[in-house]
């Protein structure tokens, strides 16, 4: 068992770089810094909507290296990443991300958020959200992922 120091504060543009690089290395869904750049997801793209509020996010650190992320969109209410290396799981610290994350959105008056995540009973990410308070829509993107919703009550 690893002897954690966890932390949780609020996103920089200088976490970008280390938060693509763990995206790389998350269990049921890496994607890869090569792929990340392909769809546009680089420290050059996200920087200025970081800087200009558009994008903000939380990390979680252990002994100050981050270890997981969560990213939301201030203008749509979208969760656009939730993000923990596999020895950060079930600690908590996923739905910590989230919560953060989630009160900052409704704190800017968005009253119904929305995110994306596979269908696939079999990922993590589906009872993950649902046991939350997200609810399925019967709606897909592009990619194939389902449109998850969430509502204060």
């Amino acid at each position: 068992m690893l002897k954690m120091e966890i932390d949780f504060r609020k996103a920089n543009k200088t976490d970008i770089n280390r938060c693509v690089e763990i995206r790389g290395h998350t269990r049921d869904n890496p994607i890869s810094r090569e792929v990340l750049v392909a769809i546009g997801v680089t420290e050059e793209s996200w920087a200025p909507k970081i800087d200009n509020g558009t994008f903000e996010g939380f990390v979680v650190e252990d002994k100050e290296s981050v270890v997981g992320y969560c990213y939301g969109d201030t203008q749509t209410g979208e969760i656009l990443v939730l993000a923990l290396l596999p020895d950060y799981e079930s600690i908590g610290a996923g739905s910590k991300l989230l919560s953060l994350m989630v009160a900052r959105l409704l704190s800017l008056g968005h009253v119904e958020l929305w995110l994306a995540a596979s269908p696939d009973e079999k990922i993590r990410a589906h009872g993950f959200y649902r046991h939350l308070g997200w609810r399925p829509t019967q709606t897909y993107d592009e990619n194939g992922d389902e449109i998850l919703k969430y509502k204060q009550i």
